[in-house]
């Protein structure tokens, strides 16, 4: 039974009253072994964490490195899901001794090239409050005491001692001015990105300090600062860094550096800097190209410059320019089908060129409509070498090829070109088109050019090994007296057996399908037209001769003759 002594009376302002147990209501708890629950205390708080520990630290070596002080009996080494080390480890002491001991001549202490730091290993729960922070908008709290009045023996009086109006005015701020300030503060905007004197630096060795990087890098110039940067969690090196130029020279030299440039056996690669904005843009194209199709062909250039009928492009242009480009539509849709074709990025095909222009004129004319950096690197007229002038050049197709630089002015070009009545004529407009190319043919192209380079003597890329080979070829030919015709050449002192039959007739059957072969292949190749003219003789015509009537006649009448004499046939005897 609970009694008045048993109870708190509780009386607020108003003088309302409340009365409450002075006993807690116990929970009902398990049964717990009080032996078995001291020893397990007792073994959690001889765990200790180990932090910042060296990628290279393994189990045996963390318990190698704390046995020392005392008998380990586990040592856990944290890792992420993928088996990468965290950089942390647990270990576990017999006696918290032992525990003590360690922490106490360990600490800060340095292990495997690292300062460590180790601490007794706290309980999840008490962890995670320790480390939340919680933020409150009450400035200060009103105080509550509790004080005992003489009105009974067990009655309690509470009363509120400090009230709204008694506060200390110095400890009471206003909200609004601390709002206020906050958003008065603007976030500090750098300008090292804009500037262009910061350079971001792959391939930095794990083991390079930031006095290391500056040091490398002072031979460009002089420097504000160097940071590697290091994981917020392992806290190692990323392989990454930054460094800040005083001037912007000297940036532009470390990005031109190449592979000289090296710093603990790794050859460093500089970038330019970039801002987080342009960064997150950049990361963003990527995965969209990533995600999109690829086309290796540029197949979504075949359309560009294609004049549709009763579009606004189309008007004014002349029937057979129309019909024209009806045409090369279909050759282009008939060449698309061999997959070893392509659309060409920077060389397009111009038609309708007049007949008195030459690659010159061509040239400046793509050169002026291709933007201010546009560089043409071919512009050519197709010619037939057939019929030539006076002059030796062949007459004009009346189309040609432009090749540029760069993607961006041969399309600026096709766009400032194509379907221009103000160029040739406005009957006569110029049709431009993408080039489509032959990878085989390019590739075999670039075969003959690469070898060509090596064999050049002023080319930068010449071998001279391969033009020995040759001179070597000549002159074995040319020293040697010995006709190829001659056969086989005997040497004084070496006996040769005689041939066995077998081996006669197999020869001969060899030398009978060689020679087989070789008419095959004379049938088989065409000469050129030069030696063609060279060797085609022109016979003399045939006089007809005019035949007489007489002459016939009397061919005629002997003709008769002769079947007459050959058909007689002797009379016989009836008897006979």
């Amino acid at each position: 039974m609970k009694t008045k002594q048993d109870t708190l009376i509780l009386t607020n302002k108003d003088g309302k009253k409340a009365k409450f147990s002075k006993f807690k209501k116990s929970k009902s708890r398990p049964f717990v072994d009080q032996k078995k629950a001291k020893d397990l205390l007792k073994h959690k708080r001889a765990r200790l964490v180990v932090r910042n520990l060296s990628f290279k630290a393994t189990e045996e070596s963390i318990r190698e490195h704390f046995q020392q002080y005392g008998e380990v009996t586990n040592v856990e080494v944290l890792k992420k899901p993928d088996g990468k080390l965290v950089g942390c480890a647990f270990v576990q002491f017999q006696l918290v001794q032992f525990a003590r001991k360690a922490q106490h001549y360990t600490n800060n202490q340095p292990f495997l090239g690292r300062n460590i730091k180790v601490d007794i290993a706290k309980p999840k729960k008490l962890y995670k409050k320790q480390t939340t922070i919680d933020i409150k908008d009450e400035i200060k709290k009103e105080e509550v005491e509790i004080k005992s009045e003489t009105l009974n023996e067990n009655d309690i009086l509470v009363k509120l001692e400090n009230k709204p109006e008694d506060l200390d005015p110095e400890v009471d701020i206003d909200k609004s001015s601390l709002h206020s300030t906050t958003n008065d503060r603007r976030p500090f905007m750098s300008h090292d990105v804009s500037e262009g004197r910061t350079v971001f630096i792959k391939n930095v060795p794990f083991d390079a300090t930031n006095e290391d990087l500056k040091n490398c890098l002072s031979q460009y110039g002089p420097i504000f600062y160097a940071l590697v940067c290091i994981d917020k969690i392992t806290e190692h090196s990323k392989g990454t860094a930054f460094v800040k130029f005083v001037n912007k020279e000297d940036a532009e030299k470390a990005l031109t550096a190449g592979t000289e440039l090296t710093l603990l056996g790794n050859v460093l690669d500089c970038h330019p800097a970039l801002d987080r904005n342009d960064l997150k843009h950049k990361i963003q194209s990527e995965k969209d190209q990533k995600s999109r199709p690829r086309d290796t062909r540029n197949l979504y250039l075949v359309k560009e410059g294609v004049i549709l009928a009763g579009t606004k492009a189309a008007e004014g242009v002349s029937q057979s320019d129309m019909t024209k480009r009806l045409q090369i539509e279909q050759y282009k849709t008939q060449m698309l089908r061999n997959l070893n074709t392509f659309v060409s990025r920077d060389r397009v095909v111009v038609h309708n060129l007049p007949a008195t222009w030459d690659d010159r004129k061509l040239n400046m004319l793509f050169k002026k409509h291709g933007g201010k950096d546009a560089v043409v690197r071919e512009a050519r007229i197709m010619r037939n070498l057939r019929k030539l002038d006076a002059n030796g050049i062949g007459e004009s197709k009346q189309y040609g090829f432009v090749a540029f630089t760069k993607h961006e002015n041969a399309l600026e070009a096709l766009r400032s070109l194509n379907n221009n009545p103000n160029i040739f004529s406005p009957q006569k407009r110029p049709i431009i088109t993408f080039s489509i190319e032959n990878k085989s043919a390019l590739n075999a192209k670039t075969k003959r050019q690469q070898k060509s380079k090596l064999k050049n003597p002023k080319s930068k890329e010449f071998d001279p090994s391969l033009v020995q080979k040759d001179n070597t070829k000549l002159a074995t030919e040319s020293s040697s007296e010995v006709k190829p015709f001659a056969g086989i050449t005997s040497k004084e002192g070496a006996v040769q057996k005689m041939r066995s039959r077998y081996k006669l007739n197999v020869q001969a059957k060899m030398h009978y399908e060689n020679v087989k072969k070789e008419k095959k292949k004379n049938k088989m190749t065409k000469k050129p037209l030069s030696e063609r003219r060279k060797d085609f003789t022109k016979q003399p015509k045939q006089k007809i001769v005019n035949k007489t009537k007489d002459d016939t006649f009397s061919k005629l009448v002997n003709d008769y003759r002769k079947i007459l004499d050959n058909n007689v046939v002797k009379k016989s005897k009836w008897y006979e």
